[in-house]
């Protein structure tokens, strides 16, 4: 009989804490990695959802998908590797690197909240190997408890896990998720991160502009209005700009594609080691005037299929799948992240959480003007960074502001 995994990915944040430099390293090997899969999931979405409204957080679902490789074999696990960008990486390497991002997530700034939690639920009576537990307890710092998934309590007493845990944002994840009959297992990650604007907009200078949408057409939109010295890039085919929150260890980085370009010819420039070694890098100070639309979107997806067009597929076949360090006949019947973000003139307030269930090259660059216009008019792609342990938290992209 084969029995079922549920894994929930949330967000959130806290302080950082004195690091070896051996520890710094294992952070950085996996940071670098969680973030070749941040690009890689998200071209996989965009592709399957065109010109659709997305926001993710790539962290959340490769944290909680690492929690349960620390239980996979054979070629289950291989695969998980070659999705996660952890190839390479040893298991302990892995786990540090998470220990070390979860330290340096911390901020002890009363104006940034950024928290993460992680937890295993575990089918009562029938308890996962100890050393899979104890793994993620030690490094992930998961909660553990046991969970009658028979009872129809169990649902809220997840969805209540996630609802503390990103605020009362995230509050109905596990819906749909168990089965009575077959889930072992339910893991769970969440972030949750609300932070000012080191430089706030000033209410008053916001209007209604047109907003360009990708299919023709264009409506109006609430546009944010700034003019001082960004930290700014002009790339091949963009222009981004840099925008950092109170503490300065936290950013938002907004892409705005030329006319002549689009969101998708944008991100097949992109990749986790352009993003290190190229883009990140290319931003230097520059006076000049920035037009942001205010949103505020709540997205859902099933990731699934996403995960297993980029090569995860033992890990949701029945027969293949192999889950032999936590308990015999397991396998991932389903991953869910529900997410929300709302920009305004103050800061950012952004939350995610992802669930699975498993069952018994730049071109040259472009000088940029001296002063810069960036009016973000048309679609555009956005991520925020922690830049201490050098992770892409959230990204997405947005098509058009008004819809929620």
């Amino acid at each position: 009989m084969t029995s079922k995994i549920h894994l929930l990915a949330m967000l959130a944040l806290a302080t950082s804490s004195y690091q070896t430099s051996a520890a710094l390293t294992d952070q950085q090997n996996l940071a670098a990695a969680d973030n070749v899969f941040a690009f890689k999931l998200l071209k996989q979405l965009a592709k399957d959802r065109p010109d659709a409204n997305i926001f993710i957080s790539p962290f959340s679902a490769a944290t909680v998908l690492q929690m349960v490789g620390n239980g996979a074999a054979g070629l289950t696990k291989t695969e998980m590797q070659q999705v996660l960008g952890t190839r390479g990486l040893s298991s302990d390497i892995v786990n540090q690197g998470n220990l070390g991002i979860s330290q340096s997530l911390n901020s002890d700034n009363t104006n940034i909240i950024l928290a993460t939690a992680n937890a295993i639920w575990y089918r009562q009576g029938e308890p996962a190997s100890p050393d899979f537990l104890a793994l993620n307890r030690q490094y992930f710092g998961a909660t553990v408890a046991p969970l009658n998934f028979a009872e129809p309590h169990s649902v809220d007493a997840i969805n209540a896990w996630a609802n503390e845990k990103t605020c009362g944002r995230i509050s109905r994840i596990a819906d749909g998720l168990i089965d009575p009959a077959y889930t072992r297992l339910f893991l769970a990650n969440a972030v949750y991160f609300k932070g000012k604007w080191a430089d706030p907009f000033d209410t008053n200078d916001t209007k209604d502009r047109p907003f360009h949408l990708s299919g023709g057409g264009q409506e109006n939109a609430p546009m944010m209005t700034q003019t001082k010295t960004f930290i700014y890039r002009r790339g091949t085919g963009y222009q981004a700009v840099r925008l950092p929150y109170e503490d300065e260890n936290l950013a938002m980085y907004v892409f705005l594609p030329d006319t002549n370009s689009s969101p998708k010819k944008l991100l097949g420039l992109m990749s986790g080691d352009v993003w290190q070694r190229i883009t990140k890098p290319g931003f230097s100070e520059k006076e000049g005037t920035l037009v942001l639309p205010k949103f505020k979107l709540e997205y859902s997806v099933k990731l699934n299929q996403p995960l297993q067009a980029l090569g995860m597929k033992a890990a949701f076949s029945r027969v293949k799948a192999d889950f032999s360090g936590i308990a015999p006949a397991l396998y991932i019947s389903a991953v869910l992240q529900r997410t929300f973000v709302e920009v305004k003139e103050e800061g950012t307030e952004a939350a995610a959480v992802t669930g699975m269930s498993v069952p018994v090259s730049a071109g040259p660059e472009i000088p940029p003007p001296d002063p810069f216009q960036m009016i973000v008019d048309r679609p555009f792609l956005f991520l925020i960074e922690d830049n201490r342990s050098g992770t892409i938290l959230f990204m997405g992209l947005m098509f058009d502001p008004g819809m929620n």
